[in-house]
Parts: structure tokens; C-alpha cells; sequence
């Protein structure tokens, strides 16, 4: 399918300091001479970021985590700009993704307890993890976008961001496939060299052209895996997940 050829081995990365409070990207900001900046600086977080973080009222999910992180950042080695939401909504979502957990780990501690009910035989399970052990998928050469074979078709695409995540996030909790179209209509430049296709026009791709976009999308995006392979203990039934990340980022949620 066209993999990503500079998508390094999935490792947690030596060149950054938790305890220094400078942090590396997954994927990176890319400047406008194409340079990538990866090194991040992130403050203490206070219990204003946390109220910030919780603040459902006044925007959704993907927006709150915008606002949060503009808190956070200090600065992006490198780059001279003022870090503010618009910023923030920018980032891939894997370098958000990395970014929430670490200040998580920083901050809170790298262990991680979740309460969850099985959906099989209604029993409570204890599920703890380690931040420190999820994997992470790094990228060595970011670019703005990818050229890559789907399906019989040239696809020229760029990953998703933090914005991209706020226009399909009220959509994607009633209709996943309409949610998938307009977030392929956002991310796909062209098609076989005709152009940008709106969102009428990827509704009419074939299933296996959208299904390998997004398996592509799934396996060459930068971030941390947040899929959690699980058993219940009692009952040997599936409790495979994705956890929210904002949802968990304190244990008292």
C-alpha cells in the first residue's frame, strides 16, 4: 500500500527529559522551509489547567485539548511563535496524543489505574498500566504530505491534526463513515491528478480505496498506541479498547 518508508521502530525515544520537562515529538512541526522541529518544553501544570482540561461546557473534546495544550507549551525549539490554541490545533494528533500522556507521566505519576465493567459477564475489572511501557510510533523524516498507491489508485495526503479532529467530532458519534469522508476529504490533496475531491465526491470511492486509506492512515501516523489488548479475568471475554485520553488523564475521572 505505500507505507511510510521513515516511520522508525516502535521504542520510547532517549532524547528527551521528563525531568528537565523537554519533551520529543513523535512526529514534529514543520517549518516553512520544510525543517522539522521535534523538542518541545512544557511547564508545571496547575489546578487552572486541570479545571481548563475539564471544561465541558465550552467546547468539545478536541477543542478543550487545544485550549490545554497552548496552556502547557512553553515553546517549540526552533521556532519563534506564539503557542496558542490555533497553534496546538495544528499538531498531529499522535504529537497531541504524546504530549497529553507525558504531562500525564510528568505530573502525575507513570502508573495508570482504570476501573472497567465487563460487557460479558458484568464483572469489575482492575485494569493497570504503565504510561512509560505504551509504545510509540516515531517518524524520522516528516513531510507535509505523502504520496502513496491504494487500492489502483495515486493518493497524495497529509496526516490528520488536532483540527481535522474537531470537524469530524460530532459527526463521528452518530455516523463513523460519514465522519471517515469528511476527514478524507480534508486530508486527501489529490486523487490520480485531479484535484482536491469534496466530500460528495469521496462519498463515491470505492469501499476498498476508503478502507485502505484508512488502514494506511492507522499504520503510518505517528503517536503512541492507545489500544489496550484486554481479557476479563473471570470470564475470558474481549475488553479491547481505545481509552480517552482526556477522560483519563487524572485517576480521580
Amino acid at each position: 500500500m505505500g507505507a511510510i518508508e521513515n516511520v522508525a521502530a516502535i521504542a520510547a525515544d532517549a532524547d528527551e527529559s521528563l525531568a528537565g520537562r523537554r519533551l520529543r515529538l513523535p512526529g514534529g512541526v514543520l517549518d516553512a522551509g520544510g525543517g522539522v522541529h521535534r523538542h518541545v518544553r512544557v511547564r508545571e501544570l496547575t489546578g487552572a489547567d486541570e479545571e481548563a482540561l475539564f471544561e465541558r461546557a465550552s467546547a468539545g473534546n478536541a477543542e478543550r485539548v487545544s485550549a490545554f495544550l497552548a496552556r502547557a507549551i512553553e515553546a517549540v525549539e526552533g521556532i519563534d511563535t506564539s503557542i496558542d490554541a490555533r497553534f496546538t490545533s495544528e499538531l498531529q494528533l499522535g504529537d497531541r496524543d504524546y504530549l497529553l500522556l507525558r504531562l500525564r507521566q510528568i505530573d502525575l505519576g507513570d502508573a495508570v489505574h482504570q476501573v472497567m465493567r465487563c460487557p460479558a459477564c458484568a464483572q469489575r475489572v482492575d485494569v493497570d498500566l504503565l504510561i512509560s511501557e505504551l509504545p510509540v510510533r516515531r517518524l524520522e523524516r516528516p513531510q507535509a504530505d505523502y504520496t502513496v498507491s491504494l487500492a489502483g489508485h495515486t493518493v497524495r495526503l497529509r496526516l490528520p491534526t488536532g483540527a481535522d479532529q474537531v470537524a469530524i467530532e460530532d459527526l463521528a458519534m452518530v455516523n463513523p463513515a460519514a465522519a471517515n469522508t469528511r476527514l478524507f476529504a480534508r486530508l486527501v490533496l489529490d486523487l490520480d491528478a485531479q484535484g482536491v475531491a469534496d466530500e460528495q465526491a469521496v462519498r463515491e470511492w470505492p469501499l476498498a480505496l476508503r478502507a485502505q486509506l484508512a488502514a494506511w492512515l492507522d499504520a503510518n501516523s505517528p503517536g503512541p498506541d492507545l489500544f489496550l489488548d484486554l481479557s476479563c479475568p473471570h470470564c475470558n471475554a474481549d475488553m479491547s479498547y481505545a481509552f480517552d485520553l482526556p477522560a483519563f488523564f487524572l485517576p480521580s475521572v
